[in-house]
Protein backbone atom coordinates (compact mmCIF):
# COMPACT_ATOMS: atom_id res chain seq x y z
CA UNK A 1 0.00 0.00 0.00
CA UNK A 2 1.42 3.10 -1.03
CA UNK A 3 1.13 6.32 0.88
CA UNK A 4 -1.46 7.45 -1.78
CA UNK A 5 -3.60 4.76 -0.62
CA UNK A 6 -3.33 5.29 2.98
CA UNK A 7 -4.35 8.96 2.65
CA UNK A 8 -7.19 8.21 1.28
CA UNK A 9 -8.48 5.34 3.45
CA UNK A 10 -7.54 7.77 6.22
CA UNK A 11 -10.06 10.75 4.73
CA UNK A 12 -12.32 8.12 4.42
CA UNK A 13 -11.85 7.18 8.41
CA UNK A 14 -12.19 10.62 9.12
CA UNK A 15 -15.20 11.35 7.19
CA UNK A 16 -17.02 8.04 8.20
CA UNK A 17 -15.87 9.31 11.42
CA UNK A 18 -17.55 12.86 11.58
CA UNK A 19 -20.94 11.50 9.95
CA UNK A 20 -21.54 9.16 12.86
CA UNK A 21 -20.86 11.85 15.08
CA UNK A 22 -22.97 14.07 13.72
CA UNK A 23 -25.72 11.30 13.25
CA UNK A 24 -25.58 10.56 17.14
CA UNK A 25 -25.78 13.90 17.76
CA UNK A 26 -28.73 14.51 16.13
CA UNK A 27 -30.36 11.77 17.36
CA UNK A 28 -29.67 13.20 21.00
CA UNK A 29 -30.91 16.46 20.23
CA UNK A 30 -34.07 15.06 18.63
CA UNK A 31 -34.85 12.88 21.84
CA UNK A 32 -33.85 15.71 23.63
CA UNK A 33 -36.84 18.18 21.98
CA UNK A 34 -39.10 15.08 22.22
CA UNK A 35 -38.83 14.74 25.86
CA UNK A 36 -38.69 18.87 26.19
CA UNK A 37 -41.88 18.82 23.91
CA UNK A 38 -44.12 16.72 26.59
CA UNK A 39 -44.78 18.86 29.47
CA UNK A 40 -43.48 21.68 27.60
CA UNK A 41 -46.01 25.09 26.72
CA UNK A 42 -47.85 24.39 23.14
CA UNK A 43 -47.32 28.09 22.01
CA UNK A 44 -44.27 28.62 24.80
CA UNK A 45 -43.66 32.71 23.41
CA UNK A 46 -47.05 33.32 23.29
CA UNK A 47 -47.10 37.06 24.37
CA UNK A 48 -50.33 37.34 26.09
CA UNK A 49 -50.04 40.97 27.22
CA UNK A 50 -49.38 42.20 24.12
CA UNK A 51 -52.43 40.74 22.26
CA UNK A 52 -54.83 43.76 21.70
CA UNK A 53 -57.06 41.27 18.50
CA UNK A 54 -58.70 38.44 18.83
CA UNK A 55 -60.57 36.77 16.16
CA UNK A 56 -62.53 33.71 16.58
CA UNK A 57 -63.86 32.12 13.04
CA UNK A 58 -65.58 28.59 12.44
CA UNK A 59 -66.93 27.47 9.22
CA UNK A 60 -70.51 29.11 10.61
CA UNK A 61 -69.37 32.48 11.55
CA UNK A 62 -66.77 34.57 13.36
CA UNK A 63 -66.89 37.15 16.44
CA UNK A 64 -63.46 39.83 16.79
CA UNK A 65 -62.67 41.15 20.01
CA UNK A 66 -60.71 44.05 20.08
CA UNK A 67 -58.89 45.95 23.18
CA UNK A 68 -59.67 49.89 22.81
CA UNK A 69 -58.26 52.08 25.44
CA UNK A 70 -57.36 49.46 27.71
CA UNK A 71 -60.80 47.76 27.33
CA UNK A 72 -61.49 44.68 25.63
CA UNK A 73 -65.13 45.21 23.10
CA UNK A 74 -66.70 43.48 20.80
CA UNK A 75 -66.11 44.45 17.26
CA UNK A 76 -69.14 42.74 16.11
CA UNK A 77 -71.68 44.64 18.50
CA UNK A 78 -70.88 47.97 18.03
CA UNK A 79 -67.94 47.77 19.93
CA UNK A 80 -70.49 46.94 23.04
CA UNK A 81 -67.81 45.91 26.22
CA UNK A 82 -66.74 42.55 26.06
CA UNK A 83 -66.31 39.93 29.21
CA UNK A 84 -63.07 40.31 30.61
CA UNK A 85 -62.76 37.55 32.65
CA UNK A 86 -63.92 35.49 29.55
CA UNK A 87 -60.97 36.92 27.48
CA UNK A 88 -58.48 36.40 30.48
CA UNK A 89 -59.27 32.95 30.67
CA UNK A 90 -59.01 32.49 26.98
CA UNK A 91 -55.63 34.04 26.72
CA UNK A 92 -54.18 32.37 30.08
CA UNK A 93 -55.08 29.00 28.71
CA UNK A 94 -53.25 29.78 25.19
CA UNK A 95 -50.04 30.67 26.99
CA UNK A 96 -49.97 28.07 29.97
CA UNK A 97 -51.57 25.00 28.10
CA UNK A 98 -48.95 21.99 28.04
CA UNK A 99 -48.75 19.10 25.90
CA UNK A 100 -49.82 15.55 26.66
CA UNK A 101 -48.86 14.05 24.05
CA UNK A 102 -47.22 14.92 20.22
CA UNK A 103 -49.13 13.57 17.20
CA UNK A 104 -47.77 12.84 14.38
CA UNK A 105 -50.66 13.55 11.48
CA UNK A 106 -50.26 13.75 7.82
CA UNK A 107 -52.09 16.22 5.78
CA UNK A 108 -55.02 13.20 4.94
CA UNK A 109 -55.78 12.74 8.38
CA UNK A 110 -56.06 16.60 9.76
CA UNK A 111 -59.92 16.61 9.24
CA UNK A 112 -60.78 12.90 11.22
CA UNK A 113 -58.94 15.75 14.04
CA UNK A 114 -60.93 18.33 12.71
CA UNK A 115 -57.74 20.59 12.46
CA UNK A 116 -58.51 21.82 9.18
CA UNK A 117 -59.19 25.52 8.98
CA UNK A 118 -62.48 27.27 8.08
CA UNK A 119 -61.89 28.05 4.64
CA UNK A 120 -61.77 24.33 3.95
CA UNK A 121 -64.81 21.81 3.45
CA UNK A 122 -65.08 18.65 5.70
CA UNK A 123 -64.41 18.86 9.35
CA UNK A 124 -62.86 21.79 10.34
CA UNK A 125 -61.24 23.59 13.60
CA UNK A 126 -62.43 26.62 15.18
CA UNK A 127 -59.52 29.09 14.31
CA UNK A 128 -58.29 31.82 17.14
CA UNK A 129 -55.89 34.49 15.61
CA UNK A 130 -54.37 37.11 17.89
CA UNK A 131 -52.40 40.45 16.42
CA UNK A 132 -50.81 43.43 18.18
CA UNK A 133 -50.03 46.84 17.73
CA UNK A 134 -50.38 47.57 13.73
CA UNK A 135 -52.68 44.70 13.40
CA UNK A 136 -49.29 42.56 13.50
CA UNK A 137 -50.05 39.00 13.63
CA UNK A 138 -48.73 37.05 16.82
CA UNK A 139 -49.71 33.77 16.73
CA UNK A 140 -52.46 31.49 15.56
CA UNK A 141 -54.22 28.08 17.38
CA UNK A 142 -56.43 25.85 16.03
CA UNK A 143 -58.79 24.03 18.18
CA UNK A 144 -59.58 20.90 16.70
CA UNK A 145 -61.44 17.95 18.03
CA UNK A 146 -62.21 17.42 21.85
CA UNK A 147 -61.60 14.06 23.19
CA UNK A 148 -64.81 12.61 25.09
CA UNK A 149 -64.34 10.17 27.93
CA UNK A 150 -67.68 7.91 29.46
CA UNK A 151 -68.35 9.03 32.81
CA UNK A 152 -68.29 6.56 35.68
CA UNK A 153 -70.33 8.57 37.53
CA UNK A 154 -74.12 7.16 37.62
CA UNK A 155 -74.98 10.03 39.85
CA UNK A 156 -74.80 12.34 36.68
CA UNK A 157 -76.94 9.97 34.68
CA UNK A 158 -73.54 8.34 32.92
CA UNK A 159 -72.97 9.96 29.19
CA UNK A 160 -69.86 11.47 28.07
CA UNK A 161 -68.20 14.35 28.74
CA UNK A 162 -64.74 15.97 26.94
CA UNK A 163 -61.22 15.25 28.51
CA UNK A 164 -58.76 17.10 25.93
CA UNK A 165 -58.55 18.61 22.85
CA UNK A 166 -56.25 18.30 19.53
CA UNK A 167 -54.53 21.74 19.23
CA UNK A 168 -52.62 22.97 16.07
CA UNK A 169 -50.68 26.15 16.57
CA UNK A 170 -48.80 28.56 14.36
CA UNK A 171 -49.82 26.85 11.17
CA UNK A 172 -47.50 24.03 11.61
CA UNK A 173 -48.44 20.78 11.48
CA UNK A 174 -45.62 19.33 13.23
CA UNK A 175 -46.33 21.04 16.33
CA UNK A 176 -49.94 19.09 16.36
CA UNK A 177 -50.47 18.21 20.15
CA UNK A 178 -53.50 16.55 22.37
CA UNK A 179 -53.67 18.25 25.57
CA UNK A 180 -56.09 18.52 28.43
CA UNK A 181 -57.33 21.82 28.12
CA UNK A 182 -60.87 21.40 26.64
CA UNK A 183 -61.16 24.97 25.68
CA UNK A 184 -65.19 24.16 25.99
CA UNK A 185 -65.87 28.19 26.86
CA UNK A 186 -64.45 29.80 23.50
CA UNK A 187 -67.65 29.94 21.35
CA UNK A 188 -68.24 31.68 18.00
CA UNK A 189 -71.35 33.78 18.61
CA UNK A 190 -70.45 37.22 19.20
CA UNK A 191 -72.66 37.53 21.93
CA UNK A 192 -71.34 35.22 23.81
CA UNK A 193 -68.62 37.23 24.50
CA UNK A 194 -70.38 40.37 25.71
CA UNK A 195 -70.02 41.57 29.51
CA UNK A 196 -73.61 40.84 30.44
CA UNK A 197 -73.94 43.30 33.53
CA UNK A 198 -76.82 45.23 33.88
CA UNK A 199 -78.67 47.76 35.36
CA UNK A 200 -80.75 46.77 38.72
CA UNK A 201 -84.20 48.80 40.06
CA UNK A 202 -83.97 48.38 43.81
CA UNK A 203 -86.58 50.31 46.10
CA UNK A 204 -89.24 50.48 43.62
CA UNK A 205 -91.95 52.81 43.99
CA UNK A 206 -94.22 53.36 41.18
CA UNK A 207 -94.63 52.40 37.67
CA UNK A 208 -96.08 53.86 35.09
CA UNK A 209 -96.89 52.06 31.87
CA UNK A 210 -98.15 53.66 28.06
CA UNK A 211 -99.76 51.62 25.94
CA UNK A 212 -100.63 52.74 22.13
CA UNK A 213 -104.29 52.21 23.53
CA UNK A 214 -104.87 54.62 26.15
CA UNK A 215 -107.23 51.88 27.94
CA UNK A 216 -104.81 49.58 28.33
CA UNK A 217 -102.38 52.03 30.46
CA UNK A 218 -101.76 51.71 33.88
CA UNK A 219 -99.80 53.06 37.29
CA UNK A 220 -98.83 51.75 40.06
CA UNK A 221 -97.43 53.02 43.29
CA UNK A 222 -96.79 51.96 47.29
CA UNK A 223 -96.24 54.14 49.96
CA UNK A 224 -93.37 52.33 51.70
CA UNK A 225 -90.71 49.71 50.95
CA UNK A 226 -92.42 46.96 52.44
CA UNK A 227 -96.12 48.54 51.51
CA UNK A 228 -98.22 46.55 48.76
CA UNK A 229 -98.43 48.15 45.09
CA UNK A 230 -102.04 50.05 44.51
CA UNK A 231 -103.17 50.36 40.84
CA UNK A 232 -104.91 53.78 39.86
CA UNK A 233 -108.38 54.57 38.62
CA UNK A 234 -109.86 51.31 39.66
CA UNK A 235 -113.84 51.57 38.99
CA UNK A 236 -116.17 50.71 41.62
CA UNK A 237 -116.12 47.05 40.03
CA UNK A 238 -112.79 46.51 39.56
CA UNK A 239 -109.96 45.02 42.17
CA UNK A 240 -106.27 44.33 41.64
CA UNK A 241 -106.06 40.73 40.70
CA UNK A 242 -103.78 39.98 43.55
CA UNK A 243 -102.70 36.53 42.11
CA UNK A 244 -100.49 38.90 39.54
CA UNK A 245 -99.75 41.88 41.71
CA UNK A 246 -97.01 40.55 43.59
CA UNK A 247 -95.15 40.71 40.58
CA UNK A 248 -95.29 44.12 40.45
CA UNK A 249 -92.69 44.97 43.32
CA UNK A 250 -89.96 43.33 41.80
CA UNK A 251 -90.04 44.69 38.23
CA UNK A 252 -86.57 44.72 36.68
CA UNK A 253 -85.06 43.80 40.11
CA UNK A 254 -82.61 41.18 38.71
CA UNK A 255 -83.02 41.52 35.04
CA UNK A 256 -80.64 40.45 32.39
CA UNK A 257 -80.23 40.50 28.59
CA UNK A 258 -79.32 37.89 25.84
CA UNK A 259 -77.95 39.97 23.08
CA UNK A 260 -77.22 43.79 21.51
CA UNK A 261 -79.19 44.33 18.73
CA UNK A 262 -77.42 45.09 15.33
CA UNK A 263 -77.38 49.16 13.94
CA UNK A 264 -78.40 47.80 11.04
CA UNK A 265 -81.90 47.08 12.25
CA UNK A 266 -84.51 49.54 11.90
CA UNK A 267 -86.59 51.16 14.68
CA UNK A 268 -89.72 50.42 12.66
CA UNK A 269 -88.64 46.61 12.28
CA UNK A 270 -87.64 46.81 15.81
CA UNK A 271 -90.97 47.85 17.14
CA UNK A 272 -88.93 50.96 18.76
CA UNK A 273 -91.21 53.29 16.31
CA UNK A 274 -94.23 52.91 18.67
CA UNK A 275 -93.05 51.50 21.95
CA UNK A 276 -94.41 50.85 24.97
CA UNK A 277 -93.12 52.92 27.09
CA UNK A 278 -92.54 52.37 30.90
CA UNK A 279 -91.73 55.45 33.90
CA UNK A 280 -90.07 53.20 36.77
CA UNK A 281 -88.84 55.51 40.16
CA UNK A 282 -87.51 54.32 43.04
CA UNK A 283 -87.45 55.36 46.61
CA UNK A 284 -84.00 56.40 46.49
CA UNK A 285 -84.63 58.98 43.52
CA UNK A 286 -83.69 57.38 40.65
CA UNK A 287 -86.07 57.24 37.33
CA UNK A 288 -85.49 54.99 34.85
CA UNK A 289 -87.41 55.17 31.24
CA UNK A 290 -87.75 52.22 29.28
CA UNK A 291 -88.86 51.97 25.70
CA UNK A 292 -89.73 48.00 24.52
CA UNK A 293 -90.62 47.25 21.36
CA UNK A 294 -92.14 44.26 19.72
CA UNK A 295 -91.03 40.14 19.97
CA UNK A 296 -89.01 38.51 17.36
CA UNK A 297 -89.44 34.81 16.34
CA UNK A 298 -87.29 34.10 19.61
CA UNK A 299 -89.75 36.08 21.97
CA UNK A 300 -87.23 38.19 22.38
CA UNK A 301 -87.96 42.10 23.29
CA UNK A 302 -85.10 44.91 22.24
CA UNK A 303 -85.32 47.53 24.80
CA UNK A 304 -83.67 51.17 25.37
CA UNK A 305 -82.72 52.58 28.37
CA UNK A 306 -82.83 56.15 30.02
CA UNK A 307 -82.10 57.00 33.80
CA UNK A 308 -81.52 59.43 36.00
CA UNK A 309 -81.31 59.99 39.47
CA UNK A 310 -81.69 62.92 42.30
CA UNK A 311 -79.66 62.54 44.99
CA UNK A 312 -79.26 65.00 47.91
CA UNK A 313 -76.30 65.26 48.82
CA UNK A 314 -77.04 67.43 51.97
CA UNK A 315 -78.96 65.47 55.01
CA UNK A 316 -81.73 66.21 57.08
CA UNK A 317 -81.00 65.55 60.18
CA UNK A 318 -83.84 64.29 62.59
CA UNK A 319 -85.72 66.64 65.27
CA UNK A 320 -84.69 64.57 67.94
CA UNK A 321 -80.85 64.10 66.59
CA UNK A 322 -78.51 63.63 69.63
CA UNK A 323 -75.07 65.67 68.90
CA UNK A 324 -72.68 62.73 69.50
CA UNK A 325 -74.90 60.97 66.45
CA UNK A 326 -74.08 63.23 64.17
CA UNK A 327 -71.13 62.57 63.33
CA UNK A 328 -71.57 59.08 62.44
CA UNK A 329 -75.20 59.66 60.66
CA UNK A 330 -73.26 62.13 58.66
CA UNK A 331 -70.74 59.64 57.66
CA UNK A 332 -73.47 57.08 56.59
CA UNK A 333 -75.30 59.61 54.55
CA UNK A 334 -72.09 60.37 52.79
CA UNK A 335 -70.94 56.60 52.08
CA UNK A 336 -74.96 56.05 50.78
CA UNK A 337 -74.64 59.05 48.30
CA UNK A 338 -71.56 57.83 46.77
CA UNK A 339 -72.71 54.41 46.14
CA UNK A 340 -75.97 55.81 44.43
CA UNK A 341 -73.39 58.28 42.32
CA UNK A 342 -71.04 55.40 41.49
CA UNK A 343 -74.66 53.06 40.42
CA UNK A 344 -76.19 55.91 38.47
CA UNK A 345 -72.57 56.70 36.10
CA UNK A 346 -72.59 52.73 35.96
CA UNK A 347 -76.00 52.43 34.78
CA UNK A 348 -75.92 55.02 32.79
CA UNK A 349 -73.66 53.42 30.23
CA UNK A 350 -76.13 51.55 29.05
CA UNK A 351 -77.96 54.01 27.46
CA UNK A 352 -77.80 54.13 23.84
CA UNK A 353 -77.92 51.05 23.04
CA UNK A 354 -80.80 48.41 21.93
CA UNK A 355 -80.56 45.37 24.28
CA UNK A 356 -82.79 42.12 23.57
CA UNK A 357 -84.52 40.53 26.54
CA UNK A 358 -86.26 37.60 27.33
CA UNK A 359 -89.67 37.56 27.68
CA UNK A 360 -89.82 36.42 31.15
CA UNK A 361 -87.74 39.61 32.35
CA UNK A 362 -90.18 42.79 30.86
CA UNK A 363 -93.65 40.30 30.81
CA UNK A 364 -94.63 42.62 33.34
CA UNK A 365 -94.37 45.77 31.65
CA UNK A 366 -96.10 44.48 28.47
CA UNK A 367 -98.98 43.71 29.98
CA UNK A 368 -102.28 45.33 29.09
CA UNK A 369 -104.39 47.00 32.21
CA UNK A 370 -106.95 44.23 31.91
CA UNK A 371 -103.92 41.36 32.70
CA UNK A 372 -104.34 43.43 36.27
CA UNK A 373 -107.80 43.89 36.47
CA UNK A 374 -110.46 41.57 38.43
CA UNK A 375 -113.99 41.67 38.37
CA UNK A 376 -115.91 42.29 41.81
CA UNK A 377 -118.65 39.96 42.14
CA UNK A 378 -121.80 41.45 42.87
CA UNK A 379 -123.70 40.13 45.86
CA UNK A 380 -127.79 39.67 46.20
CA UNK A 381 -129.65 40.87 49.49
CA UNK A 382 -128.80 37.19 50.51
CA UNK A 383 -125.51 37.56 50.47
CA UNK A 384 -125.34 35.07 46.91
CA UNK A 385 -124.20 35.71 44.14
CA UNK A 386 -126.62 36.23 41.49
CA UNK A 387 -124.32 34.41 38.75
CA UNK A 388 -124.65 31.05 41.50
CA UNK A 389 -128.01 31.92 42.86
CA UNK A 390 -129.26 28.62 40.72
CA UNK A 391 -127.14 25.96 39.68
CA UNK A 392 -126.82 25.44 35.91
CA UNK A 393 -127.96 21.79 35.23
CA UNK A 394 -127.36 20.51 31.87
CA UNK A 395 -130.49 19.57 29.51
CA UNK A 396 -132.62 21.63 32.02
CA UNK A 397 -134.37 25.30 31.18
CA UNK A 398 -134.92 26.63 34.62
CA UNK A 399 -136.85 29.18 33.21
CA UNK A 400 -139.87 26.73 32.74
CA UNK A 401 -139.33 24.54 35.60
CA UNK A 402 -141.95 24.76 38.25
CA UNK A 403 -140.95 22.12 40.59
CA UNK A 404 -136.93 22.70 40.72
CA UNK A 405 -136.89 20.18 43.79
CA UNK A 406 -138.54 17.30 41.61
CA UNK A 407 -137.60 16.96 38.00
CA UNK A 408 -140.21 13.91 37.61
CA UNK A 409 -143.72 14.70 36.93
CA UNK A 410 -146.12 16.72 39.12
Amino acid sequence: MNSKQLKLLVIIFVCIGVVGYLLVTQNNKSWSQGEQAIGGKVMPDFPMNDVTQIAVKSNIGEATLVKVDETWRVSDRANYAADFSKIRELLLAVGETKILRKMQVGESQLGRLELLTPDNAGKVGLLLTFKGEGDKEIGTLLLGKQSMRKSESSSFGGGEFPDGRYLLPDGDSSRIAFVSETFSNVEIEAKAWLDKTFFKIEKLKSVEVTHADPLQSWAVNRESETGEMILAGLGEKEELDSSRSYSLKNILSSPSFNDIASSDISDEDLGLDAPIKAMLTTFDGFNYEVHMGKANEDEEYPIRLQVSAAISAQRAPAEDEKEEDKERLDKEHADQVKALQDKLQAEQKFQGHTFMVSKWTVDALTKPRSDYIKAIEEETEDGVDEEQALPTLPGVNLDTLTNPLNLGPE
